[in-house]
């Protein structure tokens, strides 16, 4: 696949999303509205969702019952960067985290092997809401019990990073670990390695050489699972830390549907670039689209 194709296929996937994405908040608006009446209401809704996706620049919003319209994009840079801020070293821990912890696990024993996989099964069994609570209920009693304070578990109008970094990178860090272990344990079974082996290379070695390299390729394909999951654990994050982040402004606009709508595209946009990105670095190694 070319990338000039893969970039126009891209093109057209996004501008169907941008338009799916206004269908279902202008339909969802519309509810309310009688059966001879919603075709109407819905497209008018979307023409006021074009009108306002193409002068974004105008737009404003009003923050409180008593304050003045303010600029939409003004108000939605910060808490974006602080939460876009979140999920990038969330992506990076994880990832780190994935490939060290297969890396690791490689060398150990089969039996060890054993002990690690099921004990990150456990872990992952746990709901993720359950999961983020017990960290924060566990920080809070810790400093009730020692007066050790280790991070700030609730936010307010501070921002706070570390733990929900930490937080929103466990899980997917897990699931990462497994796909890529299972991804290794795949490629090792491929006659290159049985060749490299017979050359006396060491595990740690051809690991780190060849296995990886091509396991890394791999997982772009699981790109995309990785970051919704990353926005989900981040959506409960923000809501049992207090965080002033995006999804509670989301929450705040919610019955404004112009700009729930402008939200909703903003956070779709950077998630479906990195996407394409990884894509376009996939084709360049193998040739072929690796979500295919």
């Amino acid at each position: 696949m070319s990338i000039r194709f893969y970039l126009w296929k891209k093109f057209y996937q996004l501008l169907f999303t941008i338009i799916l994405i206004g269908i279902i908040v202008a339909f969802s608006t519309s509810l309310h509205t009688s059966k001879h009446e919603l075709f109407h209401s819905v497209l008018e809704q979307l023409k006021m969702f074009g009108h306002n996706f193409l002068h974004l620049n105008k737009m404003t919003i009003q923050v409180g019952i008593f304050s003045k319209q303010t600029p939409l994009w003004g108000y939605l840079k910060e808490p974006f960067v602080y939460s876009f801020i979140i999920l990038s070293a969330s992506f990076i821990c994880t990832f780190t985290l994935g490939i060290l912890c297969s890396y690791v696990t490689y060398l150990l024993s089969l039996k060890m092997q054993k002990i690690v996989k099921e004990c990150l099964f456990l872990l992952q069994s746990i709901p993720d809401v359950m999961f983020i609570f017990a960290v924060q209920l566990f920080i809070i009693w810790l400093y009730k019990k020692t007066n050790i304070l280790i991070v700030d578990p609730v936010a307010g109008m501070k921002k706070v990073y570390v733990l929900p970094i930490i937080l929103v990178s466990i899980l997917p860090g897990i699931m990462l670990f497994q796909m890529t272990f299972l991804a290794i344990e795949e490629e090792r079974k491929k006659t290159y390695v049985e060749f490299a082996k017979s050359k006396g290379l060491s595990s740690g070695w051809i690991l780190f050489k060849h296995i990886l390299r091509n396991v890394v390729v791999t997982l772009f394909s699981h790109s995309h699972y990785l970051f919704w999951l990353l926005v989900s654990n981040l959506l409960v994050v923000e809501y049992l830390f207090n965080m002033h982040g995006f999804f509670h402004l989301l929450y705040t606009v919610i019955k404004t549907p112009d700009v729930f709508y402008i939200c909703l595209v903003t956070l779709f946009l950077p998630f479906f670039l990195i996407e394409m990105i990884f894509n376009m670095v996939a084709i360049k190694l193998t040739g072929k689209e690796q979500s295919q």
